[in-house]
């Protein structure tokens, strides 16, 4: 018998979550794009088909992260549905959306091949989103307003708590506080706090919630009211960072999945092990901060995660979530799951949507340098300290490597002024590398004056590393030294703090260490 399978998938979530700078609106737009996704959109489609079953995988495949899989009995079923479901955004949004298509599928291809049509129809979805074309905001006549808030459509209503002409769109958003107040911070409460894994999970996850974690954790959450609250928390005043999670070879691993039921499995418990494990590692530092205001989870669903933090919490936090992330999925594939990472530092005063901008660029760097080391979970970071923002990959690719230079080198010798993206023993290496020279009280200083010679010349660069390991303390000496050993290669004509690498480039983790040591 053929059936008709149905795949949604939010339009341009980002873009919404993040169409004003404001913390409170970007709460509430990222709750209730949540809320329609995991609840509401699966109460559309039972209007619309009766008979839907929200509990049957057979049915209600998946919901969550944006995106949503169904099987409906015929196409004109399956198309009532996917209009039904694009209303709803419409209506409940004003400007967000979403893309569904319906595609057959028979008895067959629900218990041997399910994982390859899902694949087949992900990249239909792909093309009717592309076909959708973008957004456009409406023209607005000289007597009309724009938006306060998001300065993208005409205001129609006036906040009096903000003073504030803002559109519908924003007006929804603002009006919505009471009904997505929860936030995604309570919802990962939701899922833990019960203390029971999902009745199909791995019975190793029985342990993913240490005994350390009490019930009352989370009550030490002070929620912060605007992004100056999370960076007030910092150890250096003011920054902020914003981390950047999405699960890498997932495709490759969900189109191996023969049935509907497998499929549906695996997407229900990837979605609450990324859930489970980042809520152990908050709760965690929220024993040793309670009632400060030093996070806020933005996005929250499938593989996907970002949330807000202070830098000197955000690598210890990055590093603790994947491997946890690592560790348990074991248990549903042979050599478990990784994420790749990116984590954008910057001012609290720092455009927020241009912060998420190069959190995904560095996320998409770190998932490439996971596919080169086997799968394993990889971090890139940048810190931002200019008013303006550049493209990552002309700093990475000019700026960063012997283009960047006063005197490149005669041979011509390609060089790389960083070694990032580091997979997760690399950073943890750096970070504690890093933390031993706090402990010296290594001058930083000394630090600068060896990183502005990376950019005369590699000549230049090691000598200004001799002469400072040369002069300087013995406690200064070996930590310094320590670190150059760990990345780099001390043998001629190879001297610090280069290290030769298997292509015949030289690079160096000079430069991330400096970028690093004021947020440690």
């Amino acid at each position: 018998m053929t059936q008709w399978l149905i795949a949604l998938d939010t339009d341009r979530i980002k873009e919404y979550l993040f169409a004003t700078p404001v913390l409170s609106d970007i709460r509430r737009a990222s709750g209730l794009l949540d809320r329609l996704n995991r609840e509401n959109t699966l109460t559309v489609i039972q209007k619309a088909y009766p008979s839907f079953n929200k509990e049957d995988p057979r049915q209600c495949v998946y919901a969550a992260g944006g995106s949503a899989l169904a099987i409906l009995p015929d196409e004109e079923t399956a198309e009532r549905a996917i209009r039904a479901v694009e209303r709803l955004y419409r209506k409940e949004t004003a400007t967000a959306s979403i893309t569904g298509i319906a595609v057959p599928i028979s008895s067959d291809e629900l218990q041997k091949k399910f994982g390859q049509k899902v694949r087949w129809a992900g990249h239909k979805l792909r093309k009717q989103k592309v076909e959708k074309g973008q957004k456009r905001n409406l023209p607005v006549a000289p007597y009309m307003h724009f938006c306060d808030a998001c300065a993208q459509l005409p205001a129609s209503h006036y906040d009096t708590e903000r003073d504030e002409l803002i559109c519908r769109a924003c007006k929804i958003k603002r009006l919505s506080a009471g009904e997505t107040r929860r936030e995604l911070w309570a919802k990962l409460i939701d899922v833990t706090l019960e203390k029971s894994r999902p009745t199909d999970a791995p019975q190793e996850w029985g342990d993913l919630l240490e005994t350390t974690i009490g019930d009352t954790t989370h009550e030490k959450h002070c929620t912060p009211q605007d992004f100056d609250a999370i960076g007030n928390c910092a150890k250096r005043q003011g920054y902020i960072a914003l981390i950047y999670a999405d699960g890498n070879r997932m495709g490759q691993v969900l189109e191996q999945l023969n049935t509907v039921e497998e499929y549906n499995r695996f997407a229900r418990l990837v979605d609450n092990l990324l859930l489970r494990v980042t809520y152990r590692e908050l709760a965690k530092q929220l024993e040793e901060r309670p009632n400060q205001p030093f996070f806020e989870v933005l996005m929250a669903g499938g593989d996907d995660l970002m949330l807000v933090t202070t830098p000197d919490v955000a690598f210890a936090l990055a590093i603790e979530i994947a491997r946890g992330f690592e560790q348990y999925s074991t248990k549903l594939v042979e050599d478990g799951l990784s994420l790749g990472i990116g984590i954008a530092i910057a001012h609290a005063h720092y455009p927020i949507a241009a912060m998420q901008q190069l959190a995904t660029d560095l996320q998409k760097r770190a998932k490439r340098r996971s596919f080169e080391t086997g799968g394993k979970s990889a971090v890139d970071f940048a810190v931002v300290t200019a008013a303006g923002s550049q493209d990552l990959e002309r700093i990475r690719d000019e700026v960063l490597t012997e283009k960047g230079f006063a005197f490149p080198p005669p041979d011509a010798l390609r060089h790389r002024l960083t070694q990032r993206p580091y997979t997760l023993d690399e950073l943890q290496k750096l970070l504690n590398r890093a933390q031993k020279l706090k402990e010296t009280s290594f001058p930083h200083g000394q630090l600068h004056t060896m990183y502005e010679a990376l950019f005369y010349s590699p000549v230049q660069a090691s000598l200004a590393a001799l002469q400072t390991i040369g002069r300087a303390r013995k406690s200064h000496r070996e930590a310094l030294w320590t670190f150059f050993q760990d990345f780099g290669v001390q043998r001629a004509p190879v001297f610090p703090p280069w290290r030769d690498r298997d292509d015949g480039s030289r690079d160096t983790a000079l430069g991330d260490l400096v970028e690093i040591y004021p947020f440690i």
